[in-house]
């Protein structure tokens, strides 16, 4: 997802827009910097966590899948479990749904990743909807420190700045009153 910069914005009043859309431009340009701090905080929050035990992204996606135990133990052994980071999108996206088979350890694991690739425009799945509307929130979200939890709610503070998404609103205010708010 791109926002508009400060040389773009420049670049609008020299053309004459008007106001209006310079002002729009201007939301834009500061939602982008907002993204750009959340981002930084995500990876410090998150830094040094480790799989361990947890379920990994492709074994996620077998028990999805209904696989056997040794699919899953095939799937696991092609896990990351070391470096989030070393995650390519591409698998976040064809593994979409290992957001709901991850046990704690496996979403604290994974979740800065999503994250991350959601907040750039290259994740292909709501995020938002197992934030906010997941029955098992206690449980899939239980390892997260109280760092985490606060960039979970910075992430939802930021979604409900954007009119994008805005069909989102009230799943994210429910979140924050309920859940997220403890």
């Amino acid at each position: 997802m791109s926002y508009p910069t400060q040389q773009d914005v420049d670049a609008m009043r020299a053309d004459g827009y008007e106001a209006a859309t310079i002002a729009q431009a201007q939301a834009r340009q500061q939602l982008g910097e907002r993204v750009t701090s959340l981002k930084h905080a995500i990876q410090l929050a998150f830094a040094d966590v480790q799989l361990g035990e947890g379920t990994g992204l492709y074994e996620a996606q077998g028990l999805d899948d209904f696989a056997g135990e040794q699919a899953c133990a095939a799937y696991r052994a092609k896990d990351e479990k070391t470096d989030w980071r070393r995650i390519n999108r591409d698998a976040l996206n064809y593994c979409y749904s290992s957001l709901s088979f991850f046990d704690a350890a496996g979403m604290r694991f994974h979740l800065p990743a999503f994250m991350l690739a959601d907040l750039d425009g290259q994740l292909n799945t709501e995020l938002l909807y197992y934030l906010t509307q997941s029955s098992v929130k206690e449980v899939k979200f239980a390892l997260l420190n109280a760092a985490q939890r606060t960039i979970v709610i910075d992430y939802f503070n930021l979604r409900l700045d954007d009119e994008d998404f805005s069909h989102e609103w009230e799943h994210i205010f429910n979140a924050l009153l309920g859940y997220w708010n403890e």
